[in-house]
């Protein structure tokens, strides 16, 4: 099945005569994308497209900690390595995302001894409490992964996502294990800010980024996140940006919200990233079907437009650096049977056979 998925990707030209968004916002916000590991190692539509029109990109999964931390002293680099090397290759800027993560973390690491790792009480949240490392052992642990990548990647990567996704939907709060996170169990309430630090240490010109989902939806995760990154600076923690995720819809988003949400965190004297954007046809759990119609195209291209005026606005006021699309195409899109299996999502500014949609000409628009 999956070499059907990669067959339907190949044999396809990109349109090589429309304009590039990478030469449309260059005198505003860097513009970018996640690359999945296929566009890397079978070259497609997708790769051409990432050539023509960004100038920034981040691994979609194959620069996680799982993907590259396997063990003590133990790292698998290779489809790392073939990210960064794309990056160089092509003149792009590279982000890392992520160090820290209750996601796609490694196991092992929250083991005392890693050799005895339990994926299935990991993942169903039951490791048994004496099995647990100390959290002097994780802090040695996360600090050796942050090290490693900083030294191996020195002076190619522009920012990293150093924590990812720390505040609850639940009650606004650090997640804990109740939101299937160990991070502030097991190794303490202070995880985020030493995670900094070590991020600051081993790599101090880089931009450091705390990023999360719902900001710019949900107004008490978005004052949570606000109150926590305010106390992180009163501690004179090195966090130097916050990453708005940008996983919206065109049903119940608000572009209004997204640019209040923006300032807000601007007002701390951060920079600003939109960190993985895309416009869904469908409000989370809707289990309609998708209807490509040309209204629903319209629509899709109006609320990409007011959203990238508003990008153009705070860009100008000094407020939002980057904004990052979180895929390339509608064929590779996270958001295709996801949350909903079987239901197919049209969110991003190039079809599934990689043609520019109105959401795309309608940017160019004055």
């Amino acid at each position: 099945m999956f070499e059907k998925f990669l067959a339907g990707m190949q044999g396809i030209e990109i349109e090589k005569d429309i304009p590039s968004l990478r030469d449309a916002f260059e005198s505003s916000f860097n513009i970018g994308t996640s690359v999945p590991l296929y566009d890397l190692t079978e070259p497609n539509f997708e790769t051409e497209l990432i050539k023509k029109h960004f100038n920034t990109v981040v691994a979609e999964n194959c620069c996680k900690m799982m993907n590259v931390y396997k063990g003590p002293d133990q790292f698998f680099w290779d489809e790392a390595d073939m990210f960064m090397n794309f990056a160089r290759d092509n003149n792009l800027r590279a982000r890392w995302h992520n160090f820290v993560w209750h996601a796609q973390c490694s196991p092992w690491i929250f083991y005392k001894d890693p050799s005895k790792t339990d994926m299935k009480a990991f993942f169903e949240n039951k490791i048994c409490p004496k099995d647990f490392a100390s959290s002097e052992q994780i802090e040695k642990r996360v600090q050796a992964w942050i090290q490693a990548v900083c030294d191996r990647y020195h002076g190619r990567i522009v920012s990293y996502d150093v924590v990812n996704e720390v505040i609850s939907d639940k009650n606004f709060t650090l997640r804990n294990r109740e939101d299937h996170s160990y991070w502030k169990d097991v190794m303490g309430p202070d995880y985020v800010e030493k995670a900094f630090r070590w991020a600051h240490e081993a790599d101090p010109e880089a931009e450091l980024v705390i990023n999360d989902y719902n900001l710019e939806t949900i107004p008490q995760k978005r004052q949570a996140e606000y109150d926590f990154v305010k106390d992180l600076l009163s501690k004179k923690v090195p966090v130097t940006a916050v990453g708005i995720q940008g996983h919206i819809n065109m049903q119940s988003s608000s572009v209004e919200m997204m640019e209040e949400t923006i300032e807000m965190y601007a007002s701390l004297g951060l920079n600003v990233l939109v960190t993985e954007l895309d416009v869904s046809f469908f409000e989370h759990e809707d289990k309609s079907p998708l209807i490509l119609s040309e209204e629903n195209l319209k629509k899709q291209a109006d609320f990409y437009y007011e959203l990238f005026e508003c990008f153009k606005r705070q860009n100008k006021k000094g407020n939002l650096s980057d904004v990052i699309l979180w895929g390339v195409s509608d064929y590779t899109s996270w958001k295709n049977h996801f949350p909903v299996p079987g239901r197919g999502d049209a969110p991003l500014l190039f079809d599934k056979q990689g043609k520019a949609k109105p959401a795309f000409y309608r940017l160019f628009e004055k």
